[in-house]
């Protein structure tokens, strides 16, 4: 019996960890652990209360099955966001073009991922493996398609911090907040 508690106190340890890792640059800037880099983006106070979210990628991304879903999540975050910051959102299909109107073009180039969900963690554990988004982030003027400024965003989880390593849902929330972050100090 003894041996019966041992193998599950040592399973609680491996599925259980710190928080995934994060990391966040703009084009000038080393990679940091942080979600808002320390050079952030010019955004003019005028083009921060209404962002356009247009997202893209290379074919092996975009043609991926789960690609519909992770679109999704990134629409939903970023709406979500966006009402608590009092700012107009909308998702733009196709290819980033500016509209006309004030306001910024938040064009995302996803060069990879890999959408874990939180239920499949807590019910599959370690087997999901690990959640990923690489990432390109362009900020432009809605209005005339004139570039603010970039960031990259590269975000892990290890499949072995169980439970409590971030997924994709807490991912894009991350990058959600610093992207908002950026439009914040523009106001």
């Amino acid at each position: 019996m003894k041996q019966y508690a041992v193998v599950a106190m040592l399973g609680t340890v491996l599925l259980t960890g710190c928080a995934g890792t994060q990391q966040s640059n703009n084009t000038s800037q080393s990679a940091t652990q942080n979600a808002v880099p320390s050079q952030p983006v010019s955004v003019p106070a005028g083009s921060a209360k209404n962002v356009v979210l247009n997202m893209t990628g290379p074919k092996n991304v975009t043609g991926s099955s789960s690609w519909t879903s992770f679109k999704e999540e990134w629409r939903a975050t970023f709406a979500d966001h966006a009402e608590a910051a009092g700012t107009t959102f909308s998702l733009q299909e196709g290819e980033a073009k500016p509209t006309g109107a004030a306001g910024t073009l938040l064009n995302v180039y996803v060069n990879d991922f890999r959408q874990v969900g939180i239920g499949s963690r807590i019910f599959f554990g370690a087997m999901t493996g690990n959640a990923y988004i690489d990432a390109n982030l362009t900020f432009n003027d809605l209005k005339t398609g004139t570039t603010f400024g970039a960031q990259t965003y590269n975000t892990t989880s290890s499949a072995w911090q169980g439970v409590f390593g971030k997924m994709t849902p807490q991912q894009v929330d991350s990058i959600a907040t610093g992207v908002f972050h950026e439009l914040k100090s523009a106001r």
